[in-house]
């Protein structure tokens, strides 16, 4: 059966979530500047788009050289992070960090933040359609939910001086993908993606200096840092 990411992603696109992205000012920008949260969910999504079309050399071509050596398929990889783009986001129009309620996958208690609430979104607006694909509903849920768990990493460690080691880079990766680095790599690479209207990028070359000294050396895996001109 085919997987068709085109139509996933106009469905999105049509849903009332959207409706309510685009009528949401973008938090990284004021109120007044009229950019709205579906102009950030976008510029993400172009973003990915122009990752995959990088050639095949320099920082980007050690990252997609990464892809069969993890037995990753770059196609899929490429096709889930647009569908991630568009609803990593999406569920700050509902969030409340204030409540507590059921984690719409586990069932155990959860802070509604927007991670969990973009995964309820996105399990409402195209999860009848993953239905044949579970391994890749998964991959596509998970990490909307987990995209910004590197932040609050970065933020825990300059809070306590606390870094997270292999068991947790390994608990995160494991709730993404079966393959072991698998799930770590997804978000390595859609955190090149969603940087629009961010103006530090001092977490980015944190998350993937930690995960490389943690986590992929330990698998004898060479993963790239990137440079100040990768992260745009």
């Amino acid at each position: 059966m085919f997987f068709d990411h085109l139509h996933l992603e106009k469905i999105i696109l049509q849903s009332d979530w959207w409706a309510l992205a685009a009528e949401t000012p973008d938090s990284h920008y004021s109120n007044n500047s009229g950019v709205m949260l579906s102009d950030h969910l976008l510029a993400v999504h172009e973003n990915v788009e122009r990752i995959f079309q990088y050639k095949n050399e320099g920082f980007f071509g050690q990252m997609f050289d990464l892809i069969p050596r993890l037995n990753l398929k770059k196609e899929e990889v490429y096709e889930e992070l647009r569908i991630v783009a568009l609803l990593h986001d999406i569920g700050k129009v509902k969030e409340d960090k204030t409540l507590v309620i059921p984690h719409p996958l586990t069932g155990k208690p959860a802070h509604m933040r927007h991670g969990v609430v973009s995964l309820m979104a996105t399990m409402e607006i195209i999860g009848s359609n993953l239905l044949n694909w579970p391994e890749r509903r998964n991959r596509i849920y998970r990490t909307v939910e987990l995209h910004d768990m590197s932040y609050g990493l970065f933020r825990e460690y300059h809070s306590t001086g606390n870094l997270p080691g292999n068991d947790k880079w390994d608990y995160i990766n494991n709730k993404i993908h079966t393959i072991t680095g698998g799930g770590l790599y997804y978000l390595l690479l859609f955190k090149l993606a969603d940087t629009h209207g961010h103006a530090n990028l001092s977490d980015v070359t944190w998350f993937y200096e930690n995960v490389k000294k943690e986590y992929f050396d330990g698998l004898h895996l060479p993963l790239p840092l990137p440079g100040p001109g990768d992260i745009k």
